[in-house]
């Protein structure tokens, strides 16, 4: 799993500091964040079978 570039990494914290685009551009951010929540959920449950 890639680690987001600058620009995508900047849109996830603003994301997660409750900052939102216009609309047709909110559609990526949200996008984005589910991503982004998604592959850490991910990184916790391999962490945890790995145990």
């Amino acid at each position: 799993m890639n680690s987001p570039t600058d620009e995508q990494s900047a849109l996830i914290k603003a994301s997660l500091e409750g900052r939102v685009l216009n609309a047709p551009n909110r559609y990526v951010q949200e996008k984005l964040l589910a991503l982004h929540k998604a592959k850490h959920y991910l990184e916790v449950a391999l962490g945890l079978l790995s145990q």
